[in-house]
């Protein structure tokens, strides 16, 4: 018997695939929009952005996609459908936030304000972000996105945005320890992020922006005599003369003191302060009652160690200082007080005392208002 074989089915060629109407009308409308400038005149780029915009808003996200990648590497891919892709979902929208050139800062921030997380993020990581894309990052308040922009050399932070920040620190230590490092952080942004970071921060700071004030001294030298004319009395000379002046106590007080100055303020802390003690310690200091008592009262030591040296008291009233703050004769906070008596010179600790000083009179005026 003929044995019978069955030949085995041939496969079917493969079938091109079906063309869209819609898809190859809006490749060749990508095509015209990224043809050169010696191709394409602006107003036939419009035109055409314009019908393809529409033409994009039901189209399947394969397709958005694919434009927006190929519209990414244009320089002068046009504006408002840019920045509809560019608001588009994330995986759309990634070419064109981590690459685009055409992208202006206007569409940033629109970007930044609309945007999500992902795309924040996207624009935080840009080699290049300005002042005003960085303050409309900065306005969401996203800890992931603020991470991102603080590490980013590429971008520029103006004094108004560095003030939100410093605000958004104090509740945030991670964010805190990036903004030390910034190149656009301020001795007053500094010494107002003093209290939110830990020693090593600390000293940093005190590193970097405890300068002394002997270029401010020399050139206020024959202004000083004229405050004392009483015809010649201007509140915002008499302020801005008391931060420069070489003197932080108040000196009549000192002297008039019941407590004995305040090296007597000091012996007596140590067993007890009340609200009068400190009252007298903030006035002979010549400081807000409020910056005393946060002095007091901070854990870290470091603060006492500035007031001390800053008011001209001995290694051995810090110590009183110390107890009455609560810190141990050897301990952590009570070394660090020492370290800081130790390292800073009057003059510099001086600026450091006035500084904050001159925070907290602000903040309490505010609030007067």
């Amino acid at each position: 018997m003929a044995d019978h074989f069955t030949a085995s089915p041939t496969a079917p060629a493969p079938q091109p695939a079906k063309r869209n109407a819609r898809s190859v009308l809006t490749r060749r409308l990508a095509d015209i929009v990224c043809l050169p400038s010696s191709t394409v005149t602006p107003q036939e780029r419009w035109m055409v952005a314009d019908v393809l915009e529409e033409m994009l808003r039901t189209a399947n996200p394969e397709l958005r996609g694919r434009v927006a990648a190929r519209l990414a590497e244009q320089a002068e891919a046009p504006a408002g459908l840019l920045r509809r892709l560019a608001l588009d979902n994330f995986e759309i929208a990634k070419p064109i936030l981590e690459r685009s050139q055409a992208l202006t800062d206007f569409d940033m921030m629109e970007i930044a304000r609309a945007g999500d997380v992902s795309h924040r993020t996207a624009l935080a990581r840009r080699e290049q972000v300005s002042e005003t894309v960085t303050a409309a990052l900065v306005a969401a308040a996203d800890p992931h996105v603020l991470t991102i922009l603080l590490r980013n050399s590429g971008a520029r932070i103006a004094p108004q945005t560095m003030d939100r920040l410093i605000n958004l620190a104090s509740e945030d230590y991670n964010l805190a320890l990036l903004l030390i490092r910034r190149a656009e952080l301020r001795p007053a942004q500094a010494f107002a992020l003093f209290w939110d970071v830990g020693h090593d921060q600390r000293k940093m700071i005190l590193s970097r922006f405890a300068v002394g004030r002997t270029i401010l001294q020399d050139a206020a030298q024959d202004v000083f005599p004229l405050v004392a004319n009483p015809e010649d009395q201007d509140a915002l000379v008499q302020r801005t003369l008391f931060y420069i002046d070489r003197r932080q106590r108040n000196r009549e007080a000192n002297d008039s003191s019941s407590y004995g100055g305040l090296e007597g303020v000091a012996e007596r802390a140590v067993n007890g302060h009340d609200e009068a003690l400190r009252m007298e310690g903030a006035r002979l200091a010549n400081i807000q009652l409020s910056l005393f008592e946060r002095i007091l009262g901070d854990l870290g030591g470091e603060p006492l160690g500035v007031l001390a040296k800053a008011t001209g008291l001995s290694r051995r009233h810090l110590g009183y200082l110390s107890l009455a703050a609560g810190f141990a004769a050897g301990s952590v906070a009570a070394e660090r007080s020492e370290y800081v008596f130790d390292t800073l010179s009057v003059d510099k600790a001086q600026t450091v005392l006035r500084y904050w000083d001159w925070s907290f009179r602000g903040r309490e005026g505010a609030n007067a208002d």
